[in-house]
């Protein structure tokens, strides 16, 4: 109330415009719109627009910001990505904005790395080797090649598991889930459900990536090792054909 009164009196016009995340969602330090209704200081005839913005895609910009060492919070992430939105389309003649950054990163920054945790798809053998424990086990991903012994030795080891953690799923199965996108009965019980968390390994990486999109898009979380069983093998001596053979089902 204060700020668009002040510029309205300073300048003649209306000039201030807010911004509100999606009525659903949730971002530290600024209300949606229908909440803001019956405010004291919200005065909606005193500003220049009211825009409701999507915090999904603000999220990105959030990141950008803060890896390049910028202290900028949720509601500043929203704010920004609001006035690249309006001088993208235009508003108001595609002018010059000034966007207050009212907070900062340091009180979002675990809720940050939890959410980024939560949504990757993709770890490399340190990453995976740092969280083991949060993974309820581990699965080989191929639609045509399954490990010999010799390679779940490698991949149990590599990892610092019990070989008993690690399952190997039929191929015709993992075939299928990538063909039909739908998640068959065997495959379903080795992840572990929608309660589950399972590391992918495959042979490069390709194959256990695509399953890993594909659950994702069902609400299972499982995470693919880049580079695969090839990248373990580096350095062990070990040909690849040693460590797998054709899948017979």
């Amino acid at each position: 109330g204060g700020l668009s009164r002040y510029l309205i009196e300073k300048y003649g016009k209306k000039s201030l415009h807010l911004v509100f995340p999606l009525e659903n969602q949730d971002v530290a330090g600024i209300r949606t719109k229908d909440k803001a209704a019956g405010l004291k200081f919200y005065e909606p005839q005193r500003y220049a627009g009211q825009h409701e913005v999507d915090f999904s895609q603000a999220k990105r910009l959030l990141k950008f910001f803060v890896e390049k060492g910028h202290d900028i919070g949720e509601s500043s992430a929203l704010a920004l990505y609001a006035v690249m939105q309006m001088a993208n389309f235009g508003v108001d003649g595609g002018g010059k904005f000034v966007v207050i950054i009212a907070d900062g990163i340091q009180k979002y920054r675990k809720n940050m790395a939890t959410v980024e945790k939560q949504n990757r798809l993709q770890v490399n053998l340190q990453e995976a080797v740092s969280n083991i424990g949060d993974y309820n086990r581990v699965l080989w991903i191929h639609t045509q090649y399954t490990p010999r012994k010799e390679g779940i030795e490698l991949i149990a080891n590599s990892l610092g598991v019990d070989q008993s953690k690690i399952s190997v799923p039929k191929a015709r199965d993992v075939a299928q889930l990538l063909a039909t996108q739908e998640i068959p009965k065997e495959l379903d019980s080795a992840l572990g459900g929608a309660d589950g968390r399972s590391l992918l390994v495959c042979m490069m990486g390709n194959t256990s990536l695509m399953v890993a999109k594909v659950l994702a898009g069902k609400g299972i979380v499982a995470e693919s090792l880049n580079g695969g069983i090839n990248a373990l093998s580096q350095g062990k001596g070990k040909q690849i054909s040693e460590l797998i053979r054709l899948a017979t089902e």
